[in-house]
């Protein structure tokens, strides 16, 4: 007999972040602001017993190899003998600072753990895509706040029980435009002269953010980081400044891309000039079971 389970998790961008490190993936994070997306990723899990286990993978329809999501469903699997067919559906890019293996990652968990019927605590399940990602090096902070939505403060890093992230409701449409190659989040956070330039300026962007909470201190803390850490490539950098002219925009963290305010159709003209574009709003529910 298949059992079922299905989950949704949103995409996350983060705006800002100072790297935490830490020997226990539990504790090992960021630090942060961001923003949760309506546009994310479906898991569905469908899992039968077997003698003979297997787990397979297929993203938008397609197998892939998906280790970030392999990683957290087998921290949820254990030693349990299942056949196991994970279908992860998303619509958006992945490497490109829109927190796509987080949510894939989250998404698994709730859905596996919702077909096995193991009612594993929900912070449980978060904390196991959390490590996941980070012994995957794909990301640092985006499951946490995801799993919350909203507009976040991750004040400290790591998995629930540990982290201590400040949930803001924002309502707003959002533009988000790739604009250059995917960005490897590891490329990025195991770079010690690249660290060493987030975590000069990361912190204390935090700080900033913390007295002042808002959306448009979001983006206007964005784009000091993106400019004094130099991890906006030149074409990033132009089209944020181009976008000032028509509203709030900043880069997302890490890729080279783009979230914005949507609003004057300037905008939409400009980005599509770079790339692709996608609209959405502001996720203000979180990862959750459907």
């Amino acid at each position: 007999m298949v059992s079922q389970g299905e989950a949704f998790c949103p995409g996350h961008v983060t705006a800002f972040f100072e790297v935490c490190e830490d020997a226990d993936p539990r504790k090992k994070g960021s630090r942060g602001a961001g923003l949760s997306l309506s546009l994310g990723v479906t898991t569905v899990a469908r899992v039968r017993e077997s003698t003979r286990p297997s787990l397979e993978i297929l993203v938008n329809g397609k197998r892939a190899r998906a280790e970030v999501t392999e990683a957290a469903a087998r921290k949820v699997l254990g030693d349990r003998a299942y056949e196991v067919k994970l279908l992860s559906d998303t619509p958006l890019p992945v490497s490109q600072g829109f927190g796509v293996s987080a949510a894939a990652a989250l998404s698994t968990t709730l859905a596996l753990d919702d077909a096995l019927g193991l009612g594993l605590p929900r912070d449980e399940l978060v904390a196991l895509a959390h490590v996941a990602e980070v012994e995957g090096g794909t990301g640092l902070g985006d499951v946490v706040p995801a799993s919350l939505g909203g507009m976040d403060l991750r004040l400290q890093p790591g998995a629930p029980g540990h982290a201590d992230v400040r949930k803001f409701e924002v309502r707003r449409d959002l533009f988000l435009a790739v604009i250059g190659p995917e960005l490897l989040t590891r490329s990025v956070i195991h770079d010690p002269r690249k660290v060493a330039a987030i975590n000069a300026h990361g912190g204390a962007c935090v700080d900033a953010f913390a007295k002042e909470p808002t959306l448009e201190r979001l983006f206007d803390l964005g784009n000091r980081f993106a400019e004094e850490t130099g991890l906006a490539s030149k074409t990033v950098l132009e089209v944020v400044r181009a976008s000032r002219m028509f509203g709030r925009a900043a880069m997302a963290m890490l890729g080279n891309s783009i979230f914005a305010e949507a609003g004057r159709e300037e905008l939409a003209t400009l980005y599509r000039k770079f790339g692709t574009i996608q609209r959405c709003e502001v996720d203000n529910e979180g990862a959750r079971v459907l």
